[in-house]
């Protein structure tokens, strides 16, 4: 019987806190070795390690990933049918291929037909990449999918599962949509930036959502 379709997360952490994450690709292949100076294994094969601990993580692939620290949690879900559909149809909105208006209203369709099941698909649930991609579909959104999927977003934003660069363009291009000036400088027009709100308070904003400064050349 083939193996169940799984996530495998590592987590660092320093003083019980979590500092750091790694979210491997799905698969059925990855093998995970622990070496501490304590290990302990629940139930549901999650294991918390303490002590010089390595972590060596061997996918399907033949990629080895290397993890290392005082404390970490290494956890395997394995996916449901929904999550797994979801993961599949993030995938798929990443995909090569021709671009069109049709396209677009396929994959925000499924796009809300995830956040509605799952929340943001933030890099907890999708990795990196396949988060970027429900980013860039949100982005070609119309003005009134864009409104209603931001809170989830935000949400997101807040549990420190998206960065905050895509909030800041996700806000800004709302903003702008609506004729109102933008926050963090993200939006341009024949290569300036359209209208900044408050702008001496600019570079203080978009420090907060971990964008660099306004390049001075940018100004309007």
């Amino acid at each position: 019987m083939a193996a169940e379709p799984s996530r495998i997360s590592v987590q660092t952490l320093a003083s019980g806190q979590e500092v750091a994450r790694v979210l491997l690709p799905i698969g059925t292949q990855n093998a995970v070795q622990v070496e501490a100076e304590q290990v302990e294994q629940d139930t549901h094969g999650n294991t918390h390690a303490r002590g010089k601990v390595r972590v060596t993580i061997r996918a399907g692939s033949g990629a080895v990933t290397t993890i290392v620290g005082e404390e970490i949690i290494a956890k395997r879900k394995v996916l449901d049918a929904r999550e797994l559909a979801a993961i599949r149809a993030l995938d798929a909105m990443g995909a090569q291929g021709k671009r069109d208006a049709a396209r677009d209203r396929k994959e925000l369709a499924r796009l809300k037909t995830i956040v509605a099941s799952h929340g943001w698909p933030g890099v907890r649930f999708a990795g990196p990449e396949l988060s970027q991609n429900a980013f860039t579909v949100l982005m070609r959104a119309p003005e009134k999918d864009l409104e209603s999927l931001l809170p989830a977003l935000r949400e997101a934003h807040a549990g420190n599962d998206v960065p905050g660069a895509q909030l800041a363009q996700a806000e800004d291009r709302l903003r702008v949509a609506k004729g109102l000036p933008q926050r963090y400088g993200t939006q341009f027009a024949s290569g300036k930036p359209v209208v900044i709100e408050d702008e001496s308070a600019l570079d203080i904003r978009r420090k907060m959502m971990g964008l660099p400064p306004m390049p001075a050349a940018s100004g309007q």
